[in-house]
């Protein structure tokens, strides 16, 4: 299990928690040479000492006004023995399921979603509101499951009872809506309604990206390359150009379930590229 590491946002706070890992390959990778795509990744090796293949998957704890929030859940159960340890990552941080009194959700994939339901198939955050984008719970909740692409349709019966098991509590949302200091603003190509959660606080501001960016050491150098996970591959390089920009522009602060690291620090311009700078890190010139 990962330490948790917390940063702050005015008079918020947001903690990473680790759910664990998951094993990426060069196939997952779109419109890109091979061996470039291998060249990015062993330089990205090489200056972290990670496996870029090897994508750690975060959730993350927002404190603010008074509330605690969990934006994504993790896996839960569904994705083997790398994966599910949200609970105990919580439990380290001295946070029980009960205390969560809202579960913000990026989007659908099961990474994000997994975690909630318990092992006894009820909701795992019991006292929890639970927030969705209403173009993302339009998607995979509303479609008739005949239109949805292949992937999509996957695992849209899990993630259909998950929510379903949260009733009354769930709160579909537009962009700027949400909790105080906590709104959503659509991302969308990943998946439809893939959701940036903007956290505000004093006139500081961070940025929870969920899948905007999904393999750093490509997608950071390479910003127009798609994932073959992403329902609409040239949408999802639009978006992450220009959510970079801004971050880059205005050195806001990132929280990423799949950046290195802790998943939190800023994204900074590189070349044509940009490139990550763990929180805490010395900034190199």
């Amino acid at each position: 299990m990962q330490d948790a590491l917390t940063i702050t946002v005015g008079d918020a706070t947001i903690t990473s928690v680790w759910d664990g890992t998951l094993e990426a390959g060069l196939a997952t990778i779109l419109g890109l040479d091979p061996q470039e795509a291998s060249r990015h990744v062993e330089a990205a090796w090489r200056e972290t000492g990670d496996n870029p293949l090897v994508l750690p998957v975060r959730a993350f704890i927002v404190r603010s006004a008074g509330r605690i929030a969990l934006i994504d859940t993790g896996s839960g159960t569904t994705k083997g023995p790398t994966m599910g340890h949200l609970p105990a990552s919580l439990a380290a941080a001295h946070i029980a399921p009960a205390d969560i009194d809202a579960v913000v959700l990026t989007h659908l994939h099961m990474d994000h979603v997994g975690g909630l339901l318990d092992e006894a198939g009820g909701p795992a955050f019991p006292n929890a509101e639970l927030l969705v984008h209403h173009a993302e719970a339009a998607y995979f909740l509303d479609t008739p499951l005949a239109q949805l692409d292949a992937r999509s349709a996957r695992n849209v019966d899990f993630q259909r009872a998950a929510i379903a098991a949260y009733g009354p509590r769930v709160r579909r949302v537009a962009d700027g809506e949400g909790l105080a200091g906590i709104a959503a603003y659509l991302a969308p190509g990943h998946t439809p309604g893939h959701t940036a959660w903007r956290i505000k606080s004093r006139g500081e501001t961070a940025v929870v990206l969920g899948d905007v960016v999904h393999m750093s050491a490509i997608q950071l150098p390479l910003p127009l390359t798609p994932m073959i996970y992403d329902v609409d591959p040239d949408l999802a390089a639009r978006t992450r150009i220009a959510l970079l920009d801004e971050i880059a522009d205005r050195d806001l602060l990132v929280a990423g379930a799949h950046l290195p690291a802790s998943g939190l620090g800023r994204i900074a311009r590189d070349g044509a590229g940009y490139r990550f700078i763990p929180a805490g890190s010395v900034v190199r010139s």
